[in-house]
């Protein structure tokens, strides 16, 4: 009979979620940041799970009005979304431990990701969402009527809707880098768990202020797949903030209509 070797891998079977500021309680078997870039990425998920949540419902509001009073209350998390996405790839592109992650051409293109989400989603003092936010979504200035709609009109449903799903299609594309780390605290006293690279969930023995042991290893799923459902959910809600011949994500599943453009295309 040949000796085993080796350790032995087990399937992760719990059913993990990000922590959530809104729960009432945050789960042992929650995923939590370890890193940076992972901080700024569970910022984005808050972000979205907001608007997920403002988007839900969407579909029974009967009037441009509602529709616009909708697209007014969602700016706020959109803005915070933006902060979020710009912070990260600020981060991805500067920050003092990513210097050694990337190579070359990998530097090139999170440069140029963060130039062009900087160009179709500015945050200045001249970006119609920030302006949205700052004198109309977050609270109301002192402001007569008209002086208010002139600054709302600043950025129509599709215009809003276009800077949404350039923070989806940024997302997804930063996702694709392997530079986020998780934690979760459902381990024994003396031991912590950690995922550096997918979908390896390492839990580790700290003994007598010596260097981590290793203990044991699961396959888990990636903390991603809940930001990729998340933006699936907001895309599928956020249809009706376009225009028929505006460019915008139609999930492949979805039945789209002839004149549904992907967003890599910008036309506004």
């Amino acid at each position: 009979m040949n000796e085993s070797k080796g350790i032995p891998v087990y399937l992760d079977q719990t059913k993990r979620k990000f922590a959530d500021l809104a729960a009432k309680k945050i789960d042992v078997t929650d995923w939590h940041p370890s890193n940076t870039p992972a901080q700024n990425l569970w910022r984005c998920f808050e972000a979205l799970q907001d608007i997920k949540n403002l988007l839900q419902g969407s579909s029974i509001l009967s009037s441009e009005d509602e529709y616009r009073r909708r697209v007014k209350i969602l700016i706020t998390s959109l803005y915070s979304l933006c902060l979020a996405i710009r912070d990260l790839l600020n981060y991805l592109n500067s920050g003092t431990e990513m210097k050694s992650r990337f190579n070359e051409k990998e530097k090139a293109e999170i440069n140029k990701l963060l130039s062009e989400f900087s160009r179709v989603v500015p945050l200045d003092k001249t970006s119609a969402i920030r302006g949205i936010r700052d004198q109309l979504s977050a609270h109301i200035d002192k402001l007569m009527p008209y002086e208010a709609q002139s600054i709302f009109d600043k950025a129509q449903n599709h215009e809003v809707g276009a800077c949404l799903h350039q923070c989806i299609i940024t997302l997804n594309q930063v996702l694709t880098l392997d530079v986020f780390g998780w934690t979760t605290d459902d381990c024994p006293e003396g031991y912590f768990r950690l995922m550096a690279i997918e979908p390896w969930l390492v839990t580790w023995k700290l003994e007598n202020g010596e260097p981590p042991i290793f203990a044991g290893v699961h396959i888990a799923d990636s903390p991603k797949k809940l930001i990729r459902e998340a933006c699936e959910q907001i895309i599928r809600n956020s249809q009706w903030m376009f225009r028929p011949e505006d460019s915008r994500i139609v999930l492949l599943q979805e039945k789209a209509t002839e004149t549904s453009k992907p967003l890599q295309q910008h036309n506004h």
